[in-house]
């Protein structure tokens, strides 16, 4: 005759207990991933897209500031410039990454100086501009636009003149009015690269001409109309305003010069300019990984 196994409840409650731990192992190490994901994941993302933007936004200026030393010293030349596109976020994880696109558009935006009475009479003309963007998950995305010599900051509806162009007007001690100014064109190839790490732009000058118009017709005075296509043509027109309006400058509004703004674009007119010293420079540029 079989007998019967007695059950053992002691046994019973021994498993039951290790499975219950073990569900509250689970669950409070749950409770640690959210919360480390929802509180410090964010916090550290802030801080890696915040330092970022200030990374490239430091860059960009010196970007700026190496095509300005190749103009200035008007010698052909190529100077690299170190660019960070974009960052991994760490080396395992990559849980704060925050990347990046570079843009170099040589068609793009048009710079024209010509006598305002007269648009087929043109001194001179620029085009190409060269553009970062981030791609942020915390802040509102940040673009830095080079263009026609100056760095302008995009963030949401706000934009800002980082670094200005190469402009000058002034009336002389002799009442004479001097224009000086350098038209800036980004060459190469239209290229786009997008992630994160470091990358290279090669900036070469390859071409810089500069011509002085004086005497003549112009001792009488002529009007010359700076006409740009761009998408910031608000910023624009607030820096020739604030440039020609400065107290050094000697100018008055109106008499002197005039600033309005068209559809897409820009026109700043100087009345009665009787010097001109009008730089062209082209600088073709590389973007290299």
């Amino acid at each position: 005759m079989k007998r019967l196994r007695k059950l053992s409840w002691k046994n019973d409650r021994r498993g039951a207990s290790g499975v219950v731990v073990t569900l509250l192992v689970l669950l409070v190490a749950a409770g640690a991933l959210s919360m480390f994901m929802s509180i410090y994941v964010p916090i550290w993302g802030k801080d890696t897209e915040a330092k970022q933007m200030k990374r490239v936004q430091t860059q960009m200026i010196t970007l700026k500031e190496n095509i300005d030393l190749q103009v200035m010293t008007g010698k052909a030349s190529t100077i690299t410039t170190r660019i960070t596109i974009g960052d991994d976020g760490g080396p395992v994880l990559h849980l704060t990454r925050a990347p990046g696109s570079i843009t170099l558009a040589p068609e793009a935006g048009l710079y024209l100086i010509s006598n305002s009475s007269d648009l087929n009479d043109t001194q001179g003309m620029a085009r190409g501009c060269l553009e970062y963007s981030t791609q942020n998950t915390y802040y509102i995305d940040q673009t830095l636009r080079y263009e026609n010599g100056a760095l302008l900051v995009v963030q949401g509806s706000r934009t800002v003149m980082k670094a200005g162009p190469h402009f000058e007007a002034r009336r002389e001690p002799d009442g004479n009015l001097t224009l000086s100014i350098t038209l800036v064109s980004l060459g190469g190839s239209p290229t786009s690269r997008s992630g994160t790490g470091d990358m290279r732009i090669e900036s070469s000058l390859s071409v810089y001409d500069v011509t002085t118009y004086s005497g003549g017709d112009w001792a009488l005075g002529k009007s010359l109309s700076l006409n740009m296509t761009t998408r910031s043509p608000s910023v624009w027109a607030d820096y020739f305003n604030a440039t020609l309006g400065l107290p050094a400058a000697g100018l008055v509004k109106g008499t002197d010069y005039s600033v309005s703004l068209w559809a897409g674009g820009v026109n700043a007119t100087l009345f009665n300019v009787n010097k001109m010293n009008l730089g062209i420079a082209v600088v073709d540029v590389q973007l290299e990984m």
